[in-house]
């Protein structure tokens, strides 16, 4: 006998101070060429018109009311509430393609094994361009997956769909934490989650000054604690190409010594696994063990024949500097 059951979905979506854009971001969900089964918005403690805005969509929409405690702690909160096969996440400032939930679910009958949905982004607004992607489309690898994701997120929160039955598996996001999501993927990788990804546009990210926020260096603190958590999960040539990028950003920072012990790291762990890391690594332990009078001028020539050669070979490695 066919299992002829549709997957049902719910929309979550966390909001704080969010009264400029949550309406354009709540019509884009509602009016989505396949309807959710329900919409559950969390206003955590928001102080501006966020409540006025949302009582526009009375009937239409589920509210939950809480303090504020932070985007990961409203998500839990809604991830609590939400009764769908399936949980769909979206910013409370992000607009959808009409056809985002049509095609997800789509994707989940053509591949019922998928735990986890995501797609391309588009960032509009005060800063334009493209959200990073993944290795690969459809089915992903997770192997591949789980090495890009340890040099950066490459999968944008607000295109997620997951199956809520994972969710309650591996448990909340970390509260109070800069990369949250970031951390989630790792861990339903760890799992051994399904991930799907749809190289179509499914959204546009918007950014403005509140979601730019001035506290990178947390952030990057935090990344740094995921990719301290996972690295037992990826390959030798991801984590030599990340101590390289840290060691970049440690002679941005003015901390030669520092950076010269981040660049021996991915030499050690580069050597074996042909890392593109290795020459530019090895160039910069030079540099970091001459005089202070010269260091300076060495470094914006190594750089400079770097970018040189990356140009002539067709194009920068990203995750090199």
């Amino acid at each position: 006998m066919t299992d002829t059951h549709k997957p049902s979905i719910s929309v979550v979506m966390a909001a704080y101070q969010a009264e400029r854009f949550i309406a354009e971001a709540l019509e884009s969900i509602l009016n989505q060429t396949h309807a959710p089964d329900e919409v559950i918005v969390v206003n955590d403690g928001s102080t501006d018109g966020t409540a006025r805005e949302l009582e526009r969509f009375a009937g239409r929409i589920r509210v939950v009311h809480r303090e504020n405690g932070g985007c990961p702690a409203a998500f839990n909160t809604a991830f609590a509430e939400a009764r769908g096969d399936f949980v769909a996440m979206c910013g409370a400032d992000d607009i959808w393609e009409p056809q985002k939930l049509e095609w997800q679910l789509e994707t989940i009958a053509e591949h019922p094994q998928v735990d986890l949905l995501c797609g391309h982004a588009v960032l509009f607004g005060r800063n334009e361009g493209e959200y990073s992607r993944p290795p690969g489309a459809g089915v992903l690898d997770s192997a591949a997956l789980k090495d890009a994701l340890y040099r950066q997120c490459c999968i944008c929160a607000p295109s997620v769909v997951i199956r809520r039955s994972l969710f309650e598996r591996l448990g909340p996001f970390i509260e109070n934490f800069g990369a949250d999501d970031h951390e989630y993927w790792f861990r339903c990788l760890r799992a051994g989650a399904s991930f799907y990804y749809d190289p179509r546009p499914l959204l546009s990210w918007r950014q403005h000054e509140n979601n730019l926020t001035g506290r990178t260096a947390w952030m990057d603190e935090c990344g740094d604690q995921v990719r301290r958590m996972y690295e037992a999960d990826v390959s030798d040539r991801a984590i030599a190409e990340d101590l390289f990028r840290i060691g970049r950003r440690l002679v941005d920072a003015g901390r030669p010594r520092e950076a010269r012990q981040a660049f021996r790291q991915s030499l050690r762990r580069g050597w074996r696994s042909a890392s593109p890391a290795n020459a530019r690594a090895l160039a910069w332990v030079v540099i970091l063990g001459l005089p202070s009078g010269v260091r300076a001028s060495a470094g914006r020539l190594v750089t400079a024949l770097s970018r040189g050669l990356d140009a002539l070979r067709g194009g920068r490695d990203p995750v090199l500097p």
